[in-house]
């Protein structure tokens, strides 16, 4: 199947605003890195950090980069591929797992959202879905002595 430019581009802006509120590592053109928290991004891709941190250990609590001077923008964390806890979830919740590729989260019913960031709803599908992530999570986290 042929992706189109507009399906790529929905894409590219689903990953972007999924970091925000994460920890990533951006490099400027200048050869400066900052990393902090993604706070904001607006249409232009200018970002907004906080609690950021450069190279030299200076902190600042908010910066503001202009998109012209990204080289690179990183996750600091690590990926969560949710695909495979659709897989995982459709087992507990048959036909009930929908999983949606471009923002990588997981619909279970119509009330129950699972991101990399956790699980959203209530109810009795929400409370057993919380239950299942965090073992799901449990069995891919290597466990730490």
């Amino acid at each position: 199947m042929a992706t189109t430019l507009a399906e790529s581009s929905k894409r590219f802006l689903a990953e972007l605003v999924n970091l925000v509120g994460r920890e990533v590592q951006v490099t400027l053109s200048n050869g400066e890195v900052y990393r902090g928290i993604l706070h904001a991004v607006d249409t232009q891709l200018n970002l907004v950090l906080t609690d950021a941190v450069n190279k030299s250990g200076e902190k600042y609590m908010r910066t503001f980069i202009m998109s012209r001077y990204v080289v690179h923008l990183d996750s600091v964390e690590k990926y969560i591929d949710l695909r495979e806890f659709a897989k995982y979830a459709e087992k507990v919740f048959p036909g009930m797992v929908k999983y949606v590729e471009e923002a990588n989260v997981v619909l279970i019913g119509d009330k129950v959202r699972v991101s990399e960031v956790g699980v959203e709803g209530a109810g009795p599908v929400a409370e057993r879905a919380k239950r299942l992530y965090e073992e799901f999570l449990s069995r891919i986290s290597p466990k730490t002595p």
